[in-house]
């Protein structure tokens, strides 16, 4: 029997991805070996690689004026790599401060130029987005986590500015559609959405990476040679990138971002509707940043903590543990999770209330 996963990652995937890959890891398409024995040169590879490009691609509505490629090194990785391609020794790098994954990001950028924090939520422990910044005026990109998967807040909107949008969306990549026109650099790891860990997909517009830096970029972390080489430069993750096509046909086949996004919201919808009619669960997040992937709440009786945890794990419901510096809860629910699994989390919350309340 499948557990009913809320892992924030790695994380839910779908059954027919699962059975696929499966398949494949034996022995793929008649070949007489397993798609991970396969050389990353191979045709059969190469075309895998083309084909969850061009899917990316069209779930977005990508232009020409994008490219798509995939990495290696998780989207921690990318956290250092962007600036290294992106950041000028004389321009600043604008990131407002949303929750841990946005402090990682300031570290990492700090390391190789100058950052500006125009905003930040930490002095009420990253419960919303700011709002009323500026952006600087030697800003030469704007850095910013979509969806904060540790402090449950997310952009519903992003901001109009000069300069473009660097977006950390490793977990709301491929969750609704977006306005593209905004982002310059989208980078996200597929162990949430699209598929296992191991690979990172990078958006990036083309214009990009015509501005070349001062600052002499190492080879293997210089975009334009992963694009040249069409995400083959050395070995690529390459069974990571295979179930990631797999679950991009899955996405397209399920009705695409504008399905996605309406199944995530539905979801989301069921579960804070919970915690906010609960007597015994308060929501972590103020409710116009609520992260329709990431649902944070607290217990109010700290007591019933375990308790509950372990009532859920009873009733094959895992993932549920807040991250270990913020405590509390926190519910997953990523693309592949059905709403079935919200429905039977939330008849637990509103069991247990009653029991304990």
């Amino acid at each position: 029997m499948r557990k009913h996963n809320f892992n924030p990652g790695p994380a839910t995937i779908p059954n027919v991805v699962l059975e696929e890959a499966a398949q494949s890891l034996l022995e793929y398409q008649g070949a007489g070996m397993s798609f991970a024995e396969m050389s990353h040169r191979s045709p059969q590879v190469m075309a895998v690689v083309e084909e969850a490009s061009a899917l990316v691609k069209r779930l977005y509505g990508l232009g020409e004026d994008y490219e798509v490629i995939w990495m290696q090194g998780g989207a921690s990785a990318q956290l250092a790599i962007a600036p290294m391609n992106l950041l000028n020794t004389n321009r600043s790098v604008a990131i407002v401060n949303t929750g841990f994954w946005a402090d990682k990001a300031i570290k990492a950028a700090q390391e190789l130029g100058r950052v500006v924090v125009p905003a930040s939520s930490e002095v009420t422990r990253f419960d919303h987005i700011p709002q009323g910044w500026h952006l600087p005026a030697d800003a030469q990109y704007f850095h910013l986590v979509s969806n904060e998967t540790i402090d449950g807040t997310q952009w519903q909107e992003y901001p109009d500015l000069a300069v473009p949008i660097v977006a950390d969306m490793t977990s709301d990549f491929l969750t609704r559609p977006l306005p593209i026109e905004k982002f310059g650099l989208i980078f996200a790891s597929a162990q949430k959405n699209f598929g296992i860990a191991g690979t990172t997909c990078v958006v990036i517009r083309k214009a990009l990476l015509e501005q070349r830096q001062a600052r002499k970029i190492p080879t293997i972390f210089d975009y334009a040679t992963h694009v040249a080489e069409h995400s083959l430069y050395h070995t690529a993750p390459t069974f990571a990138i295979y179930v990631a096509l797999l679950a991009l046909r899955w996405t397209l086949a399920q009705g695409g971002l504008e399905e996605m996004a309406r199944r995530n919201a539905q979801k989301a919808a069921l579960i804070y509707a919970e915690i906010d009619e609960n007597p015994l669960f308060t929501g972590s997040v103020r409710v116009e940043d609520r992260s329709v992937m990431n649902a944070c709440f607290r217990i109010n009786l700290p007591e019933l903590e375990q308790k509950f945890l372990d009532f859920a794990a009873q009733n094959d419901v895992v993932g549920v543990k807040g991250f270990p510096t913020v405590g509390g809860f926190r519910a997953s629910m990523y693309n592949a999770l059905p709403l079935e699994s919200v429905q039977l989390l939330v008849d637990l919350m509103r069991g247990f209330a009653q029991r304990h309340g």
